[in-house]
């Protein structure tokens, strides 16, 4: 009688038939689970337990051989903060020789074990799982090449051990994993996930895993618990399995593992959702440098979300990997053009093609036998962005490779926005194929990379500038013309800085191919509107022109700009990757675990913050203790900017936060200037850069990597241009760095 009560106090009416079917269910499979109910009963209506006799193990592995079974070693689950001793465990029984059962005890009297050390321990029945290994074809799909029958089975394998995670897991519960290991050419290891939930003293297998490596927790998405991540990755290709830890509707464990897709975009944004196009690809580089630019600009309108943030980080993860092998040194030259192709670093590949008749050859056999994983990055990057040359250049070399010259020539005249240097070029990278190597090295193409300030011009002498196409340069109603002065540019091996040292005599083609035009002439023309918000034009690159050691070049936007700069940024896609370090409160520089000096910090950012004090009379520093009460919650970032290991802290102050330090209001401060302020300090307290004092006129729009193994540079606008700015170990400050 009481039991029926406390199920229909539990269930209710209106549940009782389907959740009566689920509970029943839930008891046959795991009677003890009744034990949890008496939670949510009042004490009245407890159900009645009947518990197991407690055992030593001795009778417990007597019981299991009875029934042709053995009892393994049992594991710890619950431990006891008092004295660090176990008071449950967990224990494999085994058939033969893999695990077919997971049972739960708790310690029957703890207190016996330690008085009584010699004594043998009995151990009260919890909970079980039963247990079946994987099927075959699951644990060996990672191994089997998709051009390839599959021969494997649906027969699951046997696991053989039982193991706890040691890195860092979730807070929610205990976590093992079962494990077993298949030999196909190559060891590969497979098993489940377990999951204990002690508040439940609920046991479950939550997911079955295959990997070449031992899965692991780890902190893969920013924010929150550890993720769960399996590495399926063979040869170079990179393929990462991540699990969030995710609520469940299931009382006896309320969690579920939900896997990171990217399979649909977590914005409505037609440059994410191409991003996670050519990630799906498997440019996983390229896929992570485009979000990572599209966060910068969706952040600053707080247009970006957490499923957007896991997206990003799970092709961040993946491209670590493929920068991680491209970045390898290779005996082979068809393994490290394979490499670098995989990492989207077309140019680089050229360059390996060309380096020798021998290499040529070899990676010749490479294309003819592609199974489409170039062929696909080929068609979707072109998707993505039509006018680059070099991964033209790769779709014709595979057509030519796999059918002949002609229908590579005939490809590459189908694809858009393919001009005749583009056709002249790759036809002689075709004519190496065939072992005609006369033309020696062809002048390699590399993606356009370039720094300069651009001003709206409404004249234009065509006799000042050169042009690789002889179209007319007049300015035509619905268009806006730029003219660019560049500051810095890549030219394939390094970067330039102006003054640039240039010959007057060279031609347009030359300086098309010297800053990277014949891949990609598109620039970005950044403006910045009232509010910290960007706007973005984009324009194309129709002339250039040398004076003296100023290089110049002239763009045409089809799009109306919104607003009339004076000064505008000017850069193209590939030149740099934003970075955004995370962003904490200075009180929290105590907690790091790299000693930061915030007692030397704190009196010198007194000081600068004074250089804004538009009240005569200067506040004198207070103690420490309270200058880090009143500055304590201003937001810094750490990040390594002089690569010498340590973080710097980087602090971008805003007039708001300026006001309340000198307790004023912020009209006051609007008087003399109402824009942010950055500093930045050493790990030690030294200040490297600040714009309070005599560099007031600079500021600093950003952080950049520029992908050339060296710490990142900042970006920084004066009254005048924009620069890149590095630090500089001789001159002990950050200089437009030389190549």
């Amino acid at each position: 009688m009481a039991f029926l009560l406390g199920i229909t106090l539990l269930l209710g009416a209106s549940g009782v038939v389907v959740s009566g079917i689920w509970l029943s269910y839930s008891l046959f499979f795991n009677p003890s689970a009744i034990a949890s109910l008496n939670d949510f009963l009042p004490q009245w209506a407890q159900l009645p337990l009947n518990q197991e006799p407690a055992q030593t193990l001795t009778q417990i592995a007597a019981e299991l051989s009875t029934q042709g079974k053995i009892a393994g070693k049992p594991l710890p689950l619950e431990v006891n903060p008092a004295n660090s001793q176990p008071t449950s465990v967990i224990l494999p029984v085994r058939s033969q020789n893999q695990i077919v059962e997971l049972r739960v005890y708790r310690i029957a009297d703890a207190r016996n074990l330690l008085n009584r050390p010699k004594g043998e321990i009995h151990y009260q029945f919890i909970t079980q799982a039963d247990v079946t290994g994987p099927e075959e074809s699951f644990v060996v799909a990672p191994l089997i090449n998709p051009e390839t029958a599959d021969t494997s089975s649906n027969r699951p394998l046997p696991v053989t051990e039982l193991r706890r995670f040691e890195s860092t897991t979730p807070t929610q519960g205990i976590w093992f994993y079962l494990w077993g290991e298949r030999q196909r050419g190559q060891a590969i290891a497979y098993g489940q996930i377990v999951h204990y939930n002690p508040d439940r003293s609920y046991l479950s297998l939550m997911l079955p895993w295959t990997s070449p490596t031992q899965p692991q927790w780890q902190q893969a998405i920013a924010g929150g618990s550890p993720e769960l991540v399996i590495d399926q990755t063979i040869d170079l290709e990179p393929r990462l399995q991540v699990y969030q830890v995710k609520p469940a509707n299931f009382i006896f464990d309320p969690l579920q593992l939900e896997p990171v897709s990217i399979a649909e975009p977590a914005l409505d944004d037609r440059n994410y959702q191409n991003a996670l196009l050519i990630a799906r690809s498997g440019l996983w580089t390229p896929a992570e440098k485009w979000l990572q630019f599209i966060k910068q600009q969706r952040q600053k309108r707080q247009a970006w979300s957490s499923a957007a943030q896991a997206q990003l980080d799970f092709i961040r993860l993946h491209a670590e990997k493929s920068q991680k092998r491209a970045n390898q040194t290779w005996a082979s030259p068809s393994q490290q053009v394979l490499a670098v192709l995989i990492d989207g670093r077309w140019g680089e590949a050229l360059k390996v093609f060309q380096a020798s008749p021998t290499n040529t050859q070899e990676i010749t056999t490479l294309l003819e036998t592609d199974n489409g994983r170039l062929g696909n990055r080929v068609e979707v990057a072109l998707r993505v962005n039509p006018k680059r040359t070099e991964v033209k250049a790769w779709g014709a070399l595979l057509k030519g490779a796999q059918e002949s010259r002609r229908n590579a020539i005939a490809w590459l005249k189908q694809q858009p926005q393919t001009t005749s240097a583009d056709i002249a070029y790759i036809q002689k990278l075709l004519k190496r194929l065939e072992g005609d190597f006369s033309s020696n090295k062809v002048a390699t193409s590399h993606s356009s990379r370039f720094v300069g300030t651009a001003q709206q011009v409404t004249q234009i002498n065509p006799q000042q500038w050169l042009q690789i196409e002889q179209t007319p340069l007049q300015i035509a109603d619905q268009q806006t013309w730029y003219q660019i002065q560049l500051s810095a540019y890549h030219d394939g091996n390094t970067w330039q800085q102006a003054p640039f040292k240039l010959t007057p005599q060279q031609t347009a083609a030359q300086y098309w191919q010297q800053l990277g035009l014949n891949s990609d002439a598109e620039v970005q023309i950044v403006s910045w509107l009232p509010g910290g918000y960007q706007q973005i034009e984009l324009a194309v690159v129709k002339a250039v022109q040398l004076q003296g050691s100023t290089l110049k070049l002239l763009a045409v936007s089809d799009a109306f700009p919104i607003v009339s700069a004076s000064r505008q940024l000017a850069l193209t896609k590939a030149t740099l990757q934003w970075l955004q370090p995370q962003t904490i409160a200075f009180s929290e520089l105590t907690q790091q675990s790299q000693p930061i000096e915030i007692v030397q910090i704190l009196p010198q950012l007194w000081q600068e913050l004074q250089k804004r004090n538009p009240n005569s009379q200067k506040t004198p520093a207070p103690n420490v203790e309270k200058m880090l009460k009143q500055l304590g919650e201003l937001p810094v970032q750490l990040i390594d900017l002089d690569g010498d290991g340590t973080a710097e802290v980087i602090m971008i102050i805003s007039p708001q936060e300026i006001a309340a330090v000198h307790n004023f209001e912020i009209n006051v401060l609007q008087q003399n200037d109402s824009r942010s302020h950055t500093i930045i300090f050493s790990h030690n307290g030294r200040i490297l850069y600040s714009e309070f004092g005599s560099a007031a006129e600079h500021r600093a729009i950003g952080i950049a990597d520029l992908e050339d193994d060296q710490p990142p540079a900042l970006l920084v606008a004066t009254n005048k241009t924009y620069q890149l700015k590095r630090w500089s170990s001789q001159h002990q400050r950050f200089d437009s760095f030389q190549p």
